[in-house]
């Protein structure tokens, strides 16, 4: 009995990769494109939220609450278009090469840096400092945790990745 005739081949799978990775891009720029339409168009009006607190107006948002909202976007836009980067080389049929481990990596740093800035909200709203816990609320942060999974995948994406490069160069 012949297994390799009972397994899909492998330019099928990839090609559903690359069908997949399409149909998210679309989809993940048309949520962008309505939300960003949404925006301009000014659908969301005051109060406006900086933090965990709302204000009627911006300029009542204090300024290290603009300053957390600042880094909170900004670190939302690196990931998305790591992100986005990431859905690009699958639709190429790239999938294990190191600009994709280097992706990974880069969407796990955002996401840790992101928990450890959410952790740190109190301290931009509040204006005081718990050391005490704060160590502590970073580490249960669960965009602190996710990140931490998601660093050791890309890890291990580029351990396996240099394995298969020692067994191709193998005679």
């Amino acid at each position: 009995m012949n297994a390799n005739g009972l397994s899909p081949k492998p330019n099928a799978r990839l090609n559903r990769i690359k069908k997949m990775s399409s149909l998210v891009k679309i989809l993940f720029l048309f949520y962008f494109v309505v939300v960003g339409l949404v925006l301009a168009l000014g659908y969301i009006k005051p109060p406006f939220q900086a933090g965990d607190q709302l204000f009627g107006s911006l300029k009542n948002v204090p300024p290290e609450l603009k300053l957390y909202e600042a880094l909170h976007y900004a670190i939302q836009l690196l990931g998305i278009i790591a992100f986005y980067r990431l859905l690009n080389l699958y639709e190429k049929g790239i999938i294990f090469s190191a600009r994709n481990v280097s992706l990974i990596r880069q969407l796990g740093s955002y996401a840790i840096f992101y928990g450890v800035l959410w952790a740190c909200l109190p301290v931009f709203s509040n204006h005081t400092i718990t050391f005490p816990t704060l160590p502590l609320d970073i580490l249960l942060s669960p965009w602190f945790i996710v990140g931490l999974l998601i660093v050791t995948v890309a890890w291990v994406m580029d351990e396996g990745r240099k394995i298969q490069e020692e067994q191709e160069l193998t005679v």
